[in-house]
Parts: C-alpha cells; sequence; structure tokens
C-alpha cells in the first residue's frame, strides 16, 4: 500500500469518526457554512497529501492542526480580501430596523438587483448561486464542470464590476 493509500484511507477513518467534530469546529470559528465545509475538505486533502503518514503519533490532532492552520490562512486572505461576501450578506441582516431604514434597505437591495441583471449571464448564474443559495465555490465548480479558481476568478470579477457599477448610481 502506498503512502498515499494510507493517508487517505486514515483520513477516510478520520472523517467516519471525528468528522462531525471537526465540521463543528470550523463552524464555530467562521461566519459561513460554505466556508467551513470548504475548509474541512482542504484538511483532508492536506491530510492525504502527507508523504508519510505512519510518522504521526496522533492523527487526530494532527487533522486539528492543519484545520487550525488552514483558519489562520483564510483569515489572513479575508483580511487581504477587498469584499468579503459574507459581509456583504450580513449588512442585509440587521435585525432592528426602523421604517426608514426598511425603505433604504428595499432601495438598496433594489440597485444590487438592478446591477446583477446587467451582469453578463454566466456571471449572474454564479452570483446568484454563490450569494441567494449560498453554494460554496467547490459546489458551484462541481455543478456547473468548471475548477473552483475559475468559479472564484468569476464571481470576483461579478463583484468588483457590482462595485463600479453601484458606485456610479445615484442612491
Amino acid at each position: 500500500m502506498t503512502p498515499i493509500q494510507r493517508a487517505a484511507d486514515l483520513a477516510a477513518a478520520l472523517c467516519k469518526s471525528r468528522g462531525e467534530d471537526l465540521l463543528g469546529f470550523l463552524k464555530r470559528r467562521l461566519r459561513s457554512d460554505a466556508d467551513a465545509r470548504d475548509i474541512a475538505q482542504e484538511t483532508y486533502l492536506r491530510f492525504i497529501r502527507l508523504a508519510d503518514p505512519g510518522r504521526i503519533n496522533n492523527a487526530e490532532a494532527y487533522l486539528f492542526r492543519i484545520a487550525a492552520n488552514l483558519l489562520w490562512e483564510h483569515r489572513m486572505r479575508q483580511r487581504n480580501t477587498v469584499v468579503d461576501t459574507n459581509d456583504v450578506m450580513a449588512a442585509h441582516l440587521v435585525t432592528e430596523q426602523t421604517p426608514f431604514d426598511l425603505a433604504a434597505s428595499a432601495q438598496s437591495a433594489q440597485r444590487l438587483k438592478t446591477v446583477i441583471d446587467t451582469l453578463p449571464p454566466a456571471q449572474r448564474a454564479l452570483v446568484i448561486l454563490h450569494m441567494r443559495d449560498g453554494l460554496s465555490y467547490a459546489a458551484i465548480a462541481e455543478r456547473i464542470g468548471m475548477s473552483d479558481s475559475m468559479v472564484k476568478k468569476h464571481i470576483y470579477a461579478a463583484f468588483a464590476l457590482c462595485r463600479k457599477r453601484l458606485r456610479g448610481m445615484k442612491p
């Protein structure tokens, strides 16, 4: 058995025994269920890529360490990202709103809808799958047969176009 097969078998066993615990660990630290699932998937992929899984004394602890490192990387990327889609969605979810807030929110939502409707059809579809349906880049990529990185690239381009067009619109 190759080291990759051993690592894959060990990862499968860990996923079965501790998968929900790992996902809970990630969900408690992230605002997005989709991000938690993406990081969990990347955790298992990195675990499988280990050169020699037999050298690990505590595979479970090592798996959670990988996840913690990925969380840190995720947070660093978000600090350097211009727009976080979760922040955009959270901005519309204010719990106590005055009538003025509701009217302004409805107006903002209509402006956003107008801008999204002007996107090229492929970008519009990806944005809708991501924002409305809550699908991760990986889930969208799997659904439409495109790589994760291309999905991310198209969604980021769509967000950039939306920002540019929203700046040009009068409130």
